[in-house]
């Protein structure tokens, strides 16, 4: 049905936010609104956001990240979640998810050295960069919820996909 309604990639390089609420999602749908950082439309997000995200990347044939997303997806679960005893099990349900997302490591030198990053990575650091070389070198869709990166993929004819579009679904 989903693919219908949206085009899905075959390989998507997913960005923290939509990261964030698929693992909060895998782990308990009805815990996604304590997390502060997973809103769509200024609201936090539910169980139906987290079951859109899920159908969208089931739908793809491979999925990204860098060390950098996961980096970061993390410190915001520990940064939200102060039990020690949920951010386990937030491992621990996850564990098999981490093994079926591909890692891709981007160095600093490819950044660096590439024509367009070389001068612009420090308006949107390493990590956005890292996701932008990820998608460019793997023929990838950036799925993120970032507008500043969303547009920079879009004026680098980079595929990318807002989570908002993909949330909006809800709505119909």
């Amino acid at each position: 049905m989903l693919k219908r309604l949206i085009k899905v990639p075959a390989k998507v390089v997913i960005d923290t936010g939509p990261l964030l609420l698929f693992l909060i999602g895998n782990y308990d749908p009805e815990y996604i609104p304590k997390m502060k950082r997973i809103k769509y439309g200024g609201m936090p997000c539910n169980k139906i956001h987290y079951d859109i995200l899920k159908q969208y990347l089931n739908c793809t044939a491979e999925r990204l990240i860098t060390p950098g997303i996961l980096s970061e997806a993390w410190n915001l679960i520990d940064n939200d979640i102060s039990n020690k005893k949920d951010k386990k099990e937030i491992f621990d349900v996850n564990n098999k998810y981490f093994k079926l997302i591909n890692e891709v490591y981007v160095s600093k030198n490819e950044i660096l050295f590439d024509k367009y990053l070389s001068s612009n990575a420090w308006k949107f650091g390493f990590t956005d960069s890292s996701l932008i070389l990820c998608a460019k070198n793997n023929c990838a869709c950036v799925l993120t919820q970032d507008f500043p990166l969303f547009n920079i993929c879009k004026n680098l004819r980079i595929d990318s996909n807002h989570l908002s579009s993909i949330l909006s679904l809800a709505d119909l």
